[in-house]
């Protein structure tokens, strides 16, 4: 039996980090909207890192909150294709994981 709730803290947590990160990304993007580029293509380059990252940032709290949902509805754990449970080991890798190794 899976322990859910150990889960569901490193999941929560998790968001949180990267809710605050997004919040950063956010802040920076306030910040540069005020300041002239003057061709400056460093400075564009970091935005676009930055960009990367976010949407990579919102990927992943969508995986989460999916995780989170299956939590709640008592599906954590068991392969979306395949109904198959997820192991521990993959779990404890990537927490918020829908599939198992088979299916990834």
């Amino acid at each position: 039996m899976i322990d859910t709730q150990h889960y569901k803290t490193i999941l929560e947590d998790r968001r949180a980090y990267l809710v605050g990160k997004t919040s950063d990304i956010e802040e920076s993007f306030e910040k540069s909207g005020d300041e002239p580029f003057d061709g400056d293509s460093a400075a564009v380059d970091d935005l676009e890192v930055l960009d990367d990252l976010d949407d990579m940032a919102q990927s992943e709290i969508r995986a989460i909150d999916a995780a989170l949902d299956r939590i709640e509805n008592g599906t954590y754990g068991i392969c979306v294709r395949s109904g198959e449970p997820i192991s521990k080991e993959r779990l404890d890798v990537l927490p918020h994981t829908p599939f198992c190794k088979n299916h990834a």
